[in-house]
Formats: C-alpha cells, structure tokens, sequence
C-alpha cells in the first residue's frame, strides 16, 4: 500500500514538471545508460562524458544531482574546477618570444637608419 502511494505521489509530481526538466533528465539517463554499455570491462569515462556533466551542472541546477548514478556529484565538481584551472594556466602562460615594437619605436629605429647610412 505504501508503495503504491509513493508511486501515485511521484506520477503527480512528474506531471508537475516542465518539458525542459523532462528532456534533460531524458538525455541524461540515456548518456549514462550508454556509457555502462560500453564493450569494455569497466565503463571509463571519456572527455566529452566529462563535458556533457560539467554543462549539466550549470544547464540544470536543481536536478542533475538527483540523476547522476554512475559518478559521485563531488567527482563532477571536481571536472569543474580541474576545467577552470587549465583555462586559466592556458590563459596566463608565458608567451614565447620576444614582445613586439610600438610602432613609435619602430618608426624612431627607421629615422635612425636613413640619417646614419654607415649605421649597422
């Protein structure tokens, strides 16, 4: 009897839910279910799985975490932060080279090049 009023309750609350939550719950079931279909032994998690959970997490906050049963959610947090560390390692590296002229300089080493003709 319990049973049957927990599974009454959950059909009205899912008919309470919009499209989108539905569509995305859909989607993430389906990757998941596709990942432990995977012909190897233990189903590894390849980068655009990454992705698609760490985009999860930011598209649909209030119920990626109730869906998510192949990895724990502090896992998906972590891809997260790991994301933002290597952009901005990408975003703050050193730059190779030597830097570039003003064009003021440039335009001075000209002038000095053209009156000093013996110049090297």
């Amino acid at each position: 009897m319990l049973g049957f009023l927990l599974m009454l309750l959950r059909v009205l609350i899912d008919g309470c839910r919009s499209r989108r939550d539905l569509a995305l719950e859909n989607l993430v079931l389906r990757h998941q279910l596709e990942v432990l279909l995977r012909r190897k032994p233990k189903p590894l998690l390849r980068n655009r799985d990454r992705i698609l959970w760490v985009w999860m997490r930011w598209r649909w906050p209030e119920g990626w975490k109730s869906q998510l049963k192949i990895v724990q959610p502090e896992t998906v947090i972590g891809w997260h932060r790991k994301g933002w560390r290597l952009y901005w390692s990408w975003r703050s590296r050193s730059r190779l080279g030597r830097p570039r002229l003003s064009p003021e300089v440039r335009e001075l080493i000209a002038r000095m090049s053209r009156d000093n003709p013996l110049w090297g």
